[in-house]
């Protein structure tokens, strides 16, 4: 790990060889296709607040090559032609007090909370023009298409506005430009970004990822403990 004295750096997007247009026949995301029934439909419990969350990318692009082969969805991501660092997983309405569900998808298994999710259930793929913009940021027309279907929908009334307002919530961040342990983050990101100095922030301990959290009006407010 590098320590505090690594770089500061907007988190505008990377600069990477995005397509002419969307090349995949199977990006399309329905709630049936969900393994872990937790993770289906979910519209009785309101937005109370949103998480947005954010990946390391040479991480997780690590971690698929240690699998021995790169996944289809991943292929625009962790493509040899594209140098990302962090990357827009997602913007995800939250409840403050959601219901729970027993995921039995783990071991062992755990509960897991039931967010607002396919609020509007199976929606058409997104056009090209609609998920090309935002490949730089959100890197795969799955990832797009998913996060837009799942989570996106249920506040947003285009596919535009949620990726636009993911855009404006990332590029207003400062981030390190190496991975750093959970501990080293924080106190870089809270020294670099005053708006988060005394937030509480999310992390997942298994990927490592980042995670914000916004009012209803997108200020910035503490992460649930």
């Amino acid at each position: 790990m590098l320590s505090l004295s690594a770089g500061a750096v907007h988190a505008a997007e990377a600069q990477c060889a995005v397509p002419r247009n969307v090349t995949y026949a199977d990006y399309d995301v329905k709630p049936s296709d969900e393994r872990n029934t937790c993770y289906k439909q979910s519209t009785n419990v309101p937005t109370d607040y949103f998480m947005l969350a954010l990946s390391w990318s040479p991480g997780f692009c690590d971690s698929q090559r240690r699998r021995g082969e790169i996944s289809k969805k991943a292929a625009f991501q962790c493509s040899e032609n594209n140098h990302f660092g962090w990357i827009v997983h997602g913007l995800w309405a939250q409840s403050a007090n959601p219901a729970t569900c027993d995921d039995i998808s783990v071991t062992p298994p755990r509960k897991t909370e039931l967010h607002p999710r396919y609020c509007k259930g199976n929606l058409p793929k997104l056009a090209p023009s609609e998920i090309l913009p935002y490949m730089c940021m959100q890197p795969g027309e799955a990832l797009l298409q998913g996060e837009w279907e799942k989570h996106g929908a249920c506040d947003f009334d285009t596919a535009k506005q949620y990726f636009e307002k993911e855009r404006e919530l990332f590029q207003a961040l400062k981030l390190p430009d190496t991975a750093m342990s959970k501990n080293e983050l924080f106190k870089w990101i809270k020294q670099h970004n005053p708006q988060l100095k005394d937030k509480w922030l999310g992390y997942e301990n298994h990927s490592g990822e980042l995670r914000i959290c916004y009012s209803k009006d997108f200020k910035v407010i503490d992460c649930q403990r």
